[in-house]
């Protein structure tokens, strides 16, 4: 997991804004109306905050191998 490079897709219209990953990974995340991606934040944070997404609007890609990391 280490140096993972991740891409975060965050679905806008599933987004219920309750701000998990903005508690989760503060650097990368900002929620008002709907979460939305602010900066960086290591790659365990943002799989970690993906998780705690009730309403699961958060998708990690591995940006060098395209795979799916979340979910």
């Amino acid at each position: 997991m280490v140096g993972m490079n991740l891409k975060v897709h965050i679905d806008k219209d599933a987004c219920l804004a309750y701000g998990d990953c903005a508690e989760l990974a503060p650097g990368a995340f900002q929620v008002k109306q709907v979460a939305k991606l602010v900066g960086r934040a290591p790659a365990q944070q943002l799989i970690d905050a993906a998780r705690a997404c009730p309403s699961e609007a958060i998708t990690l890609i591995d940006a060098d191998t395209g795979e799916p990391v979340y979910p």
